[in-house]
């Protein structure tokens, strides 16, 4: 029997062997899982903290609304929660004083229209069913807690220090994530007794999720974490954050790194067909 030409990777060109035909090089060619990124578990743990840090957040937030709406909180536990919360801002993110009194401006240029508008916050929602207030403000922290960008606050693994952007001149967490905070709070807002519980109701919202911050240190998320906790009362709903926040950061990465194990991705010489006149015959077009 006379041998066989050597096979060419060619379409249309007329050869003695099948048409899904491939020789031994095709099959040495073929990569398994080249780029695919392996992942350790405690390093998917601490990238999981920056979503516990906002959490805990919101859980804070609604837990002094609770408190100023059951008269458990009066007034003057805001404004010093307020007072509190921008001195920490000031002499904490900022160590220059010039960059420390352009934001106190700043701030001035925030407080000064909500003491203007807050007698109309507190008549927003008058005509709503507190059901509404409680499904759309819930809704509305969701979307800010699933929309938040998390690298504003998490670190940037493997980015030069030279093209980070800085998280005091952006948006904290995005736009989508920041109006959705803004708007519940604004709701959650109009239910307060006093035009100036409100305001300083907003103030507080303002300086949580409108204030640019740098990255936390684990410090700082311990103890929100545990004055959430705190704030929940120990019962139901703090079991139920504890649980919530177990499964964020331990559980979730367990499974994505159980997944991984089954993941297949093949790279091999996948060539795109196209015209090829030096081995055209007649009466047919060859392509390769």
């Amino acid at each position: 029997m006379a041998a066989l030409p050597p096979w060419k990777k060619v379409l249309y060109l007329k050869q003695p062997y099948e048409d899904n035909y491939v020789d031994e090089s095709f099959l040495d060619s073929l990569v398994l899982n080249a780029n695919v990124q392996r992942y350790e578990f405690w390093s998917l743990c601490s990238g999981t903290l920056a979503i516990l840090w906002q959490l805990s957040l919101v859980v804070v937030f609604v837990s002094v609304w609770w408190r100023v709406q059951q008269l458990t909180w009066n007034l003057n536990w805001l404004l010093a929660l307020d007072g509190l919360l921008f001195g920490c801002f000031v002499c904490g993110w900022r160590r220059d004083k010039a960059e420390a009194l352009w934001d106190v401006l700043n701030a001035c240029k925030i407080v000064f229209p909500l003491w203007v508008l807050a007698p109309l916050l507190q008549t927003l929602t008058r005509s709503w069913s507190d059901d509404t207030i409680a499904v759309i403000a819930s809704a509305l922290l969701f979307l800010h807690v699933a929309s938040y960008r998390y690298q504003d606050v998490a670190d940037h693994h493997g980015i030069p220090a030279s093209k980070r952007v800085s998280p005091a001149h952006s948006l904290p967490g995005g736009p989508t994530a920041l109006n959705a905070a803004v708007l519940a709070a604004t709701i959650l807002a109009s239910r307060l007794q006093t035009a100036e519980e409100v305001f300083a109701f907003m103030s507080f919202a303002m300086e949580v999720f409108a204030l640019p911050r740098a990255r936390f240190p684990a410090q700082a998320l311990v103890a929100l974490y545990l004055c959430a906790i705190v704030m929940l009362g120990f019962g139901l709903a703090a079991a139920a954050f504890v649980l919530v926040s177990g499964v964020i950061t331990f559980l979730s990465p367990a499974l994505f790194m159980w997944a991984q194990r089954y993941k297949a991705e093949i790279q091999g010489p996948w060539d795109i067909a196209h015209v090829n006149p030096s081995t055209r015959q007649p009466g047919q077009e060859s392509c390769q």
